[in-house]
């Protein structure tokens, strides 16, 4: 067969868009990773809309379960 019909690869046509694990507790937009902590079994998702950050950390079974949703202060 002839490759005339494939798509391209996705690497040719640009970044992949970044992959939400969630939607916010506030607005219900998508949330992108903010930080990751592998030792404490923790990460911190932050909305893109509104800037809550949502709390999350590994339970016993291994699934991310939601710890607390907080906005973000500024500490002078």
């Amino acid at each position: 067969m002839t490759e005339v019909g494939r798509a391209l690869p996705s690497s040719i046509l640009g970044p992949q868009p970044k992959v939400h694990a969630g939607k916010c507790q506030n607005c219900g937009y998508a949330l992108e990773l903010y930080e990751m902590d592998v030792k404490k079994r923790a990460k911190i998702m932050k909305c893109e809309r509104c800037g809550v950050m949502h709390f999350y950390t590994k339970d016993i079974v291994g699934k991310w379960r939601l710890q607390r949703a907080a906005k973000a202060e500024l500490v002078r």
